[in-house]
């Protein structure tokens, strides 16, 4: 059975089920990590994320956008890069949310810091929806797959802690800067590899590539930086904008990276004066049921 076969199995018929009464409603992430809208006929969810490793601080409205007498219906799951499922499960105590048909746009419910239990760090969340339930017959159904790039890719940097430092176009075992980043990222389950090597030519591709795809970047501003987040820099001092650095953001004025000669891989303090753009690395496919 594929990946793809046996998630649509585990997420499997459509039923009808009303969130619990009294369920909180949660005000939408202001400064999402990552957010989709998925749309399948008249049914659309609007699916934000804030990611760790193995947890996900989530958000999700689910709307019906024109009155076709079919019940808009969500499911969503934690995958592993081995693909381990975990359903995320409602507050109605269900892998269903489904609203009644014509109710137009709905709230926005959620959870901080969802952990799915066991199955170890989150490599994406598949997001499921579809138009209509089974009784009222489903004339749509939609799939979307949402990456965790970033976290992931800087938990395979921290694995390299203490490393040396390689002027060479190190990739391993010591590494310059943007080949701590092409490793750590490529070594990241499903992730398709990085196409370009080198900290201009990796900010060069994020500039270029900020549409929705199996990889794309977002420019991210400095006071929304998440740990994670890419920060390229022009450490030369004759501010031209020549890219001569690439570093992980750790959170709290520090950066995670491979820094210069004589230093060991790890965190340090970020070159703030020197730098030029900051850039999330994130992934999203979507296909039909």
């Amino acid at each position: 059975m594929s990946g793809i076969v046996a998630l649509a199995a585990t997420l499997g018929g459509l039923v009808a089920v009303a969130p619990a009464a009294g369920a909180a409603e949660l005000a939408p992430l202001a400064d999402p990590g990552q957010e989709i809208v998925v749309d399948c006929g008249n049914a659309e969810a609007r699916i934000q994320v804030n990611w760790g490793v193995d947890s996900v601080t989530l958000r999700y409205r689910l709307n019906d956008t024109a009155a076709d007498g079919r019940s808009p219906v969500l499911k969503i799951a934690a995958v592993t890069g081995n693909g381990g499922t975990a359903s995320y499960v409602f507050d109605n105590g269900t892998v269903t949310y489904a609203r009644t048909a014509g109710e137009g746009l709905g709230p926005s419910y959620g959870e901080n810091g969802w952990n799915p239990g066991t199955i170890g760090s989150i490599n994406y969340l598949n997001i499921k929806v579809s138009n209509g339930t089974t009784a009222e017959g489903t004339l749509c159904t939609k799939y979307a797959n949402l990456y965790n790039w970033a976290r992931l890719g800087l938990e395979n940097a921290y694995e390299k802690e203490g490393a040396p430092y390689s002027e060479d176009a190190g990739t391993g075992p010591a590494y310059d800067c943007s080949g701590l980043v092409y490793a750590s990222y490529n070594e990241v389950a499903n992730f398709p590899g990085w196409p370009v090597r080198s900290s201009q030519a990796m900010y060069d591709w994020a500039r270029t590539h900020t549409s929705q795809a199996k990889i794309y970047a977002q420019k991210v501003p400095y006071s929304e930086l998440k740990v994670g987040d890419l920060i390229f820099y022009d450490t030369d001092g004759d501010y031209t904008g020549n890219i001569t650095h690439v570093a992980f953001y750790a959170g709290n004025g520090t950066v995670f990276d491979a820094h210069q000669t004589g230093t060991p891989v790890g965190f340090h303090t970020d070159w703030v004066n020197s730098r030029v753009g900051a850039y999330r690395i994130l992934g999203a496919v979507e296909f039909a049921g």
